[in-house]
């Protein structure tokens, strides 16, 4: 299993994310947190088995949402960059590149 280091970002995305699903519905955002942690699972278990989108860097949708991770890894690590929406441009997250130098 690979280790995870996730951007500050990241997890940000993540908590506005379950905070507004669970405004919508209580069960929603404890959806969501379930299968963000089960694709969490899955890409530090085997990072490799997802399609790269640019670069080093991959996608990984989460089943039933309309969020995917986007990440790279090396060696033993798993470095999750971005929670993105399918609507949000799909290049918002490269600025964060530079904070991993």
């Amino acid at each position: 299993m690979f280790r995870l280091r996730t951007h500050p970002e990241a997890d940000h995305e993540v908590d506005n994310i379950v905070r507004y699903l669970s405004e919508r519905t209580l069960w929603q955002g404890t959806r969501f947190s379930d299968a963000y942690e089960s694709t969490l699972k899955r890409i530090t278990t085997r990072p490799e088995g997802t399609h790269f989108i640019w670069r080093e860097f991959r996608r990984y949708n989460i089943p039933g949402f309309s969020h995917a991770l986007i990440y790279r890894f090396h060696h033993n690590e798993v470095f999750l960059i971005a929670v993105m929406h399918e609507k949000r441009h799909p290049d918002y997250w490269k600025h964060r590149i530079e904070d991993d130098q």
